[in-house]
């Protein structure tokens, strides 16, 4: 299969390598494709390798089906529209779309600064969840480059990983050649004083409460709450940070190969206004 449905000209043919490229080699999806359709078997095959067409409402149905980002949804059904004209000047009308939605992605990437940080508008999505800072992370891992390597990996819905992937490109964070993804030019910086930063800390702070339910031997929790002078508080801020700085040295030599999360805390319960 083609790395992007943009590499597309005949929805058909797409159909037919998404469903060529499926871990059961396609078996039975016809059927299920069909029940979504509501139509026999038949038909889809009709569809597939014959003369017949989605119309407008099953190509609508597909897109749910296959999971397809918004942009991805769109430029679907322009190729439905695309195959299914009637008039050659109807046909060029939708071939003009096509090549237009093409170029636009294609300028986009393109105006893309390598120097370029993340904006505050960005900055929102980017932290409004837990999954946007993970999907862009595990771009660096080679075998998790793919929208589906993704959604298995992070047990996340396709279509939801489509959509982050689509803001990680367009944002500058992802590059996609071929279907596949790697981290972009973009950079991130977010200070302590930014409006995000508590956003930041608390989506990774809910993962780690999740991960308590699974009780994996590799992984570790610990919390304590101490009695300790005031004097002392500095000492041990002072050995948090500097296990923190071993960590980063530990992870910046390291292969990617698979994606974690760690959290610190040290804040005082309670305590005079």
């Amino acid at each position: 299969m083609k790395g992007s449905i943009l590499e597309y000209l005949d929805y058909k043919k797409y159909l037919n390598d998404w469903i060529n490229q499926r871990s059961s080699g396609g078996r039975g999806e016809r059927s299920r494709i069909a029940e979504i359709l509501r139509c026999n078997v038949a038909y889809v095959s009709r569809v597939l390798n014959g003369g017949a067409h989605l119309s407008s409402e099953q190509a609508h149905a597909m897109n749910s089906y296959l999971q397809h980002s918004s942009d991805e949804a769109d430029f679907f059904l322009l190729l439905v529209h695309y195959s299914r004209a009637g008039t050659v000047d109807l046909q060029n009308y939708y071939l003009t779309k096509i090549r237009a939605e093409i170029e636009r992605k294609n300028v986009l990437k393109n105006r893309l600064d390598y120097s370029r940080v993340l904006s505050k508008v960005d900055q929102t999505t980017y932290f409004s969840a837990w999954y946007y800072a993970a999907i862009h992370l595990l771009l660096a891992i080679p075998e998790l480059q793919t929208k589906e390597n993704i959604a298995r990996y992070l047990r996340l819905p396709p279509k939801r990983v489509g959509q982050v992937l689509e803001f990680l490109v367009t944002s500058g964070l992802a590059i996609e050649r071929k279907g596949s993804f790697k981290t972009g030019p973009t950079s991130i910086h977010l200070g302590n004083d930014s409006s995000m930063i508590s956003k930041h800390h608390s989506n990774w702070r809910l993962q780690a409460i999740q991960s308590l339910e699974k009780e994996r031997p590799d992984e570790l929790h610990y919390s304590s709450a101490v009695t300790v002078a005031q004097e002392d508080v500095a000492e041990v801020r002072k050995i948090i940070i500097s296990a923190i700085e071993q960590i980063r040295s530990v992870v910046k030599s390291s292969r990617d190969e698979r994606l974690y999360c760690y959290s610190m805390d040290l804040f005082e319960l309670g305590g005079a206004d």
